[in-house]
């Protein structure tokens, strides 16, 4: 059988790295395409191509793969301008979108056939945070309009090794380290993504040029049981400080910034985001690892990186001061 060539749009961040770790683990032929800023000189024994899904792509000109892997499409202008040479010229095209896509999150179990977000006037140019769900539901219709076979991938939040948001790190980190530590109610959703059992399972529906639309999340568990599973990684005891609403204001601790993966469940209509359903992607293979394996080797990364601040969350000494004032044994 002849190896199956590929075309990986992005590949040297995050989820990229571990969908090209896969696909080679696989034997896969690949060759990766984008500007070349992030990691450039990452996977340098494959072939890269250079260009910029905002301006020039005629590095793709005249060239054809078996399957086309999207993971760095944030707005449809850029999947047109990229499948100007693709399509006709690949077998399968699989989008990387998001559960963002979803118009709301008022209930939980979520299911793909939940409307999609939409824009009420002019379609921005830029991708903010407002502007991101439904720049990817219009990704999707612009990859279903162009592409007659093909993947859609809507992830929740996907975390691991790797991860340069520093959500899930974050906590890895914190509530790794002797202490308390403040954190959301312990009895609030919590739902994430390995990014190395997403690429895995991105491959196969590659392979099998699946054309279906799949949510793709592990089980949704209370954030206590990440706490636990965190504190029990690393050897030390659990110590939690919970503010209520009223302390939170009035420090002004923010959900999702102050306090990653975290959001008020009656704030924003967001009550079943970290309560997605994907039983259509458990149906079709997807198998998600151990919750204490992802901490494990999120923790391991984390540690052996270049020793950055963390890009979201409080800081130790916030942390530290909250703990101090609000604080018992939790």
């Amino acid at each position: 059988m002849s190896q199956k060539r590929t075309l990986v749009l992005g590949g040297t961040e995050f989820l990229g790295i571990h969908l090209v770790e896969a696909l080679l683990a696989t034997g896969w032929d690949v060759t990766l395409f984008n500007r070349g800023v992030t990691q450039p000189d990452l996977f340098d024994s494959l072939e890269r191509l250079r260009g910029d899904r905002d301006g020039d792509v005629s590095a793709l000109e005249g060239r054809t793969w078996d399957v086309v892997f999207d993971l760095s499409a944030f707005h449809p202008d850029q999947v047109a301008r990229t499948a100007d040479h693709l399509v006709g010229r690949c077998g399968h095209y699989v989008f990387v979108s998001s559960v963002s896509a979803y118009a709301d999150f008022r209930h939980s179990g979520t299911k793909e056939e939940a409307p999609l977000s939409q824009f009420e006037g002019p379609v921005p140019a830029e991708v903010d945070g407002a502007s991101y769900g439904p720049l990817k539901a219009l990704c999707e219709a612009r990859v279903t309009d162009l592409f007659a076979s093909r993947t859609i991938v809507r992830p929740t939040v996907v975390a691991g090794p790797h991860d340069p948001s520093d959500r899930l790190t974050y906590w890895v980190l914190r509530l790794s380290e002797a202490g308390q530590h403040v954190v959301p109610p312990l009895d609030s959703a919590f739902q994430f993504i390995d990014a190395r059992d997403l690429a895995a399972w991105m491959v196969r529906l590659g392979a099998s040029r699946d054309n279906e639309v799949y949510n793709a999340a592990a089980d949704s568990v209370p954030f206590g049981r990440l706490a636990r599973v965190i504190a029990d990684v690393a050897g030390v005891e659990l110590q939690s400080v919970q503010l209520t609403e009223e302390q939170m204001a009035a420090e002004e601790v923010r959900p999702w910034l102050d306090l990653p993966l975290w959001l008020p469940p009656d704030d924003f209509g967001m009550r079943g985001f970290f309560q997605i359903d994907a039983s259509r992607a458990v149906s079709a293979g997807l198998r998600t690892r151990p919750l204490a394996d992802t901490v494990r080797d999120t923790l391991e990364w984390a540690r052996a990186r270049a020793a950055d601040e963390l890009r979201i969350g409080l800081s130790p000494e916030r942390d530290a001061q909250l703990a101090a004032r609000y604080g018992g044994r939790g």
